[in-house]
């Protein structure tokens, strides 16, 4: 970044470790949020299973979807970043910092030659420098399962707005068929549960 004297801005330690306890803050919102989005998400499956539902349901119910995949989503990834921020902040002072905790599930053979380690998040990993110049995955297999986790709500995310924007096409399409022959649908007809 510029300054108005034309001197560039460089972020000092203080600023790093300002983000890193956002990142970590977001975590702990995120631990607070994963139980209040599940019994969300239960409670409008039992509204959906229960009788005496509006007619436009349907069109709502992939609405409400398309959100509360985006809010999986949001809070997977506010998890992962979190965690991935906790164990670099761990890694970075005090007794028995090195080699870093992610690193430690390592074969003892490639343990001994862990050198340092650089976070990514995105996508989210956590990788172990090794000697030799080589690259170790740290902690297994949780950042794969947190980023698939991350993609999935995502795709599912959007796949239900296609699926609004297609509904909303089909019934501008029905209405304007309906117009042209002066016919409508029939009052109280079933419409395979989502609304035209």
């Amino acid at each position: 970044m510029m300054s108005g004297t034309g001197r560039r801005y460089v972020a000092s330690v203080e600023d790093v470790r300002e983000v890193a306890g956002v990142l970590v803050l977001l975590m702990y919102a995120a631990l607070f949020a994963a139980p209040l989005w599940a019994i969300a998400v239960v409670v409008k499956l039992v509204s959906v299973i229960l009788p005496g539902r509006r007619p436009d349901w349907g069109r709502d119910l992939l609405r409400w979807c398309a959100g509360m995949a985006a809010a999986g989503a949001v809070i997977t990834y506010a998890f992962g970043a979190g965690a991935i921020q906790a164990a670099v902040n761990e890694a970075s002072s005090g007794a028995s910092s090195l080699p870093a905790s992610p690193c430690r599930s390592l074969p003892p053979g490639v343990l001994a030659q862990v050198a340092g380690h650089e976070p990514s998040y995105v996508p989210l990993g956590f990788d172990c420098l090794l000697t030799d110049g080589s690259v170790a995955a740290g902690d297994g297999d949780s950042y794969t399962s947190l980023n698939t986790m991350v993609v999935a709500f995502a795709l599912a995310a959007v796949l239900a707005l296609i699926a609004v924007g297609c509904l909303d096409e089909y019934r501008a399409r029905t209405g304007r068929r309906a117009g042209r022959s002066g016919e409508g649908p029939v009052e109280g007809e079933s419409t395979g549960g989502l609304s035209v």
